[in-house]
């Protein structure tokens, strides 16, 4: 929203006003976001609204997705449907105002538009999917292949629809890179440099992996289950049955994000998640008459295991969060707003809520929303125990105030090298995360004095 508010006042596609950086991964879910702010209407309600507006389409689209896979079985298309919706992640991240479902619509879209044979506007979606998601250019790397290979088979291969495909598929993206590299100085998003490193270490891959399948499981247990036992048979058989593409899609994403060694967030892996649903039930489908049995059974199970995990795990971390942006952010940068000038610099953590409130200049100790590349090469270069108490940035980083995130509500910094700090406000944060129940207090510090004075 920060974004699309600058990009609307004619300040650039910027965090900070006037200054471009890619902090952002989602460059056309900003574009749309900046309709409330020409249009002067609620920008908070109406990117809420267009969220569960692309949610609840989802939910149309994964059921018209489903006829491909279960055309005589109408029984396992609503199963697959009621899986879908109930979710424990695609309840969390819907109505978040984030890009998660519009992701999650778009690729919903790209896999209906294949098996419908439908490439050119195939492409040409899967392009503008790229600058929502931008991993999944993966996805175009294992479609392009299975659709030339598929008109190989059928003798309709032609250079020409090669060409065309990649010239849909670049019509929206690649003039945006050229923006990017033009304006940033780089064709990657900060989030995706910040939030993942290239890594061919087997201890780290491991458990990048572990991590993966447990923030999956978390939500979509029986579905993995079921189409591992799936992916056995049908290489078993050599008898893909339609579901190749799925397939290759879920482990191509997982390789990905296990080789960069990404943060993984539960909203990253939702545009895999519904298709395990869809490999899981081709499963059961092949048990014929005891098809209904247990189906039910597994709906139930799965009705049950995910209204546990979302109102045991989910809900309540989600309460806290939305506690911690209304009691914790929002008063920071309202306070910040107020009682600095407006030229103060404050460097922070957590940029999101503080900077839309602050309206101050914010440099990111998480190198996410910095236009300044070097800079974020040094904060990504100090190691990650130091960067976690964000005073330690100050051996390079010039800042006016500082907002510092701790564990403890007792304030301990008072010096740091040359630097002097005046404990201005603490408020707490219930908690960051399900995996991480433990409440941070949020210490906002005037820093006196520093090397430069």
């Amino acid at each position: 929203m920060q974004y699309a508010r600058n990009i609307a006042s004619g300040n650039g596609f910027s965090f900070n006003a006037g200054e471009p950086s890619y902090g952002i991964t989602s460059p056309l879910w900003v574009f749309i976001l900046t309709v409330p702010y020409f249009a002067g209407i609620n920008a908070f309600w109406y990117t809420k609204i267009l969220d569960l507006f692309f949610a609840a389409f989802s939910i149309f689209l994964f059921f018209q997705l489903t006829r491909f896979f279960f055309k005589t079985n109408d029984f396992l298309r609503y199963v697959a449907v009621s899986v879908f919706i109930l979710n424990a992640w695609f309840i969390r991240w819907a109505f978040t105002g984030m890009e998660t479902s519009f992701a999650v619509f778009l690729v919903l879209c790209v896999f209906i538009l294949f098996y419908s044979k439908n490439f050119g506007l195939m492409f040409f979606v899967l392009g503008a999917m790229c600058l929502v998601r931008p991993e999944s250019f993966v996805l175009f790397l294992i479609l392009l292949p299975l659709i030339l290979n598929i008109q190989i088979k059928e003798r309709n291969f032609n250079l020409y629809h090669v060409i065309k495909y990649i010239f849909l598929f670049s019509i929206t993206l690649v003039p945006f890179l050229i923006y990017a590299k033009q304006a940033f100085g780089t064709i990657l998003p900060n989030t995706a440099l910040g939030k993942s490193t290239l890594t061919f270490n087997l201890t780290v891959i491991l458990i990048q992996l572990r991590e993966i399948l447990k923030t999956l499981a978390g939500a979509s247990l029986i579905e993995m289950v079921l189409s591992v036992f799936f992916i056995f048979t049908v290489i078993k058989k050599k008898d893909f049955q339609n579901t190749l593409p799925l397939i290759l899609w879920i482990t191509g994403l997982i390789v990905l994000y296990t080789v960069t060694d990404a943060d993984i967030i539960s909203r990253y892996l939702l545009i895999i998640s519904p298709l395990f649903i869809l490999t899981g039930l081709k499963f059961i489908e092949g048990f014929n008459r005891k098809q209904l049995v247990i189906s039910s059974a597994i709906f139930i199970f799965t009705l049950l295991f995910s209204q546990f995990i979302f109102y045991k795990f989910v809900k309540p971390s989600t309460d806290d969060f939305i506690t911690g942006v209304n009691e914790c952010f929002i008063p920071i940068g309202s306070w910040l707003y107020k009682n600095t000038p407006d030229s103060s610099k404050v460097l922070a953590n957590d940029v999101g809520a503080i900077g839309y409130y602050s309206g101050r200049y914010i440099i990111d100790a998480a190198a996410l929303i910095n236009r300044d590349l070097h800079l974020n090469r040094e904060i990504m270069a100090t190691a990650v125990e130091e960067r976690m108490f964000t005073h330690n940035l100050l051996k390079f980083v010039e800042a006016d105030y500082l907002v510092e995130r701790d564990t403890s509500e007792v304030n301990e910094l008072t010096v740091f090298n040359d630097f002097k700090f005046k404990l201005e406000m603490i408020k707490k944060f219930p908690s960051l995360g399900i995996s991480d129940r433990t409440p941070r207090f949020y210490k906002v510090y005037k820093i006196i004095n520093s090397k430069k004075k």
